[in-house]
């Protein structure tokens, strides 16, 4: 399934369907089950085109800037296939499936919390975002964060600890929460 938007601009017909045409090659090397988010930003320079790949609870994000709308269709394109073909290569080499497997039944026993609902008006918070914690180990859990292109990345050990990892200047840190 396919969600494309622009903001700042109107998507013409034609775009739209370039650009599913684009994800159509890339939905191939997916599960059946993925969605695609495309969004479009007009920028100073050009714009900027933010693919997100969602399946079951994972993400995987492409973006690029480009002045031209087609070329950062492109951009975006590449850089989602190059993530793929990396996570690919990843779960292949380290055979996880036996692993992933033990973690997803180990989930179902896993209760989810209701978020606390505190007043931070004072505050001058520009967006809320909820996240499912899934659990994980490290080394997933930085596979995942590079997936985004993200700086960090919240998850559930396997031990049902909260934990953040985040990227160092060489390297990466933990975050550990402990009840």
């Amino acid at each position: 399934m396919f969600k494309i938007a622009a903001r700042g601009f109107n998507l013409k017909e034609g775009t739209k369907l370039g650009v599913e045409k684009e994800l159509k090659r890339v939905e191939k090397m997916l599960p059946i089950t993925s969605t695609f988010d495309v969004t479009f930003n007009k920028k100073v320079d050009g714009y900027k085109c933010d693919i997100t790949v969602k399946d079951a609870g994972s993400f995987m994000r492409g973006e690029a800037v480009s002045d031209s709308i087609e070329s950062s269709i492109d951009f975006a394109v590449d850089d989602l296939k190059r993530k793929i073909r990396k996570l690919k290569t990843y779960l292949i080499g380290k055979k996880r499936k036996l692993g992933i497997d033990n973690i997803a039944t180990s989930l179902e026993n896993f209760q989810k919390r209701e978020p606390s609902k505190e007043n931070f008006s004072y505050m001058d918070i520009r967006r809320n975002k909820e996240i499912f914690l899934q659990m994980m180990n490290e080394e997933e859990a930085v596979v995942q964060m590079e997936m985004l292109g993200h700086n960090f990345f919240a998850y559930l050990g396997e031990d049902g600890s909260f934990k953040i990892i985040y990227k160092r200047n060489k390297g990466y840190g933990l975050l550990t929460c402990n009840r």
